[in-house]
């Protein structure tokens, strides 16, 4: 019985030491969660109810010193109204620091109207400055910006890119006016083809070198220098300067390439110059220098030669002839030249032989046609040097008033174009007279005198 009793009272013992423990470690985590405050508030609020009171006893200390003074200002007596509410403000924080609770508190804001001025969070007591002492402070004002001078721009003249007379000497824009040409292309001269209009010869007979050619004076005497200018329509700025630039007597020849082709003969022929066309023939250093890709060349059939040869003259209308361009290799070819010639004959046209080649078989093979033709005497600008082209000129002269005629043939290089502006006057004043083409072409049966 003892036995039993003691083996109880042991095993009861663990468990109440067990029971003890849990409510002991239940009792201090009940205490700590109750007695456990949060440190930054305590602080807080300890540091707010510090100021609250010191900053109550200052106030009441300025109060008790203006009063103990009898000849106080009545205007520094503190306003009633503000007094109140920072009495009782302070009150009411004093209060909350007592309880423990902590107010945020916003930067810049105010706890009174926007009327009333804000009060500094130091614990030092605001000064302010009286009435008197303001009006002897000196006024501050910014300095006034000095006013910016305008820059002064250059106004730069307009420019006119499409005007090419400004690129050359004055001395192309001036001198008389020739009459104009007609610019519209004769409706019967023309044959309609798959390629485009071509010169033929009308039902009434008349030929395109008749009706398109300038007109002159073939009872004067003097000797006669015609004046070509080739290559044109590729450059807008030397193709305008050639036409407005040039005296009317010129005669200017149109590469067919030119997209502005017709507009370009018909401002020519406006300006009273007669019009040629360029044929691209294979020169002798070809394919090295390609004259465009419808050539005429020696390796190609009468032909084919013959269909480029209608689509250069296809480009254009209202021209009196063709002039080779850099053909010193095809013009020597007699089985070549002779159909191209044929063809140019039938259709009523000039043909100038520019003297690319001494070996140019183009005046034999016309003869034969008995076609009407011309060569050129000599190149003025083989070197583009204003001394060259004078010295090409003078030999030009004497070359006319040996033969009584001479053709002188250029490119549009800017120098050429005011050499000859100049080179015309010249010769006109010293009795050379200025033709077109048309008037020094002839066929092998007339005479070298002029007609």
């Amino acid at each position: 019985m003892n036995t039993s009793t003691c083996g109880k009272s042991g095993a009861r013992l663990p468990l109440m030491l067990l029971l003890g423990f849990i409510v002991l470690v239940t009792g201090i985590a009940v205490w700590l969660t109750f007695s456990y405050s949060d440190p930054d508030v305590t602080s807080d609020a300890s540091i707010e109810n510090n100021t609250a009171v010191a900053e109550l006893k200052s106030r009441d200390k300025q109060a008790a010193e203006r009063r103990s003074r009898p000849n106080a200002n009545p205007e520094e007596k503190p306003d009633e109204k503000h007094r109140h509410y920072d009495t009782k403000r302070s009150k009411k924080r004093v209060r909350d620091a007592q309880k423990g609770v902590r107010k945020p508190s916003h930067k810049g804001e105010s706890d009174y109207s926007p009327k009333t001025p804000r009060r500094s969070d130091s614990l030092e007591p605001t000064t302010t400055k009286s009435p008197t002492e303001i009006a002897k402070t000196p006024l501050q004002t910014p300095p006034e910006a000095s006013p910016r001078q305008p820059k002064k721009t250059k106004k730069k003249p307009p420019r006119n890119p499409t005007s090419a007379r400004a690129l050359l000497p004055k001395i192309l824009t001036t001198g008389p006016r020739d009459a104009p040409l007609s610019s519209s292309p004769d409706p019967a001269l023309l044959d309609m083809t798959p390629l485009g209009p071509l010169p033929r010869v009308g039902d009434d007979g008349r030929l395109p070198r008749q009706v398109y050619a300038k007109p002159f004076n073939f009872a004067d005497s003097r000797p006669r220098v015609a004046i070509v200018v080739s290559g044109l329509g590729l450059s807008a700025a030397a193709t305008e300067s050639a036409i407005q630039g040039l005296p009317g007597s010129v005669t200017l020849a149109f590469a067919p390439y030119s997209p502005r082709l017709n507009e370009w003969i018909d401002l020519a022929r406006a300006a009273g110059h007669e019009v040629m066309i360029n044929i691209p023939m294979e020169p002798t250093n070809y394919p090295a220098y390609d004259p465009g890709p419808q050539t005429l060349l020696t390796t190609l059939n009468s032909e084919r030669n013959l269909d480029r040869l209608f689509w250069s003259l296809s480009r254009g209308t209202s021209y009196v002839g063709v002039v080779d361009f850099l053909g010193s290799q095809f013009t020597t070819s007699l089985g070549h030249m002779t159909p191209i010639l044929d063809a140019i004959n039938r259709r009523g046209l000039i043909y100038l032989d520019s003297n690319s080649s001494p070996r140019s078989v183009s005046l034999a093979v016309a003869s034969k046609l008995n076609m009407v033709s011309a060569k050129a005497t000599l190149t003025l600008d083989k070197r583009a040097s204003r001394t060259e082209i004078d010295r090409r000129f003078a030999e030009l002269e004497q070359r006319a008033k040996r033969d009584l005629r001479a053709i002188g043939i250029a490119s549009p290089y800017p120098v050429s174009l005011e050499r000859i502006a100049t080179w015309v006057r010249q010769l006109e004043a010293r009795g050379v007279s200025i033709a077109p083409v048309s008037a020094l072409a002839q066929t092998p049966k007339l005479s070298r005198a002029p007609q």
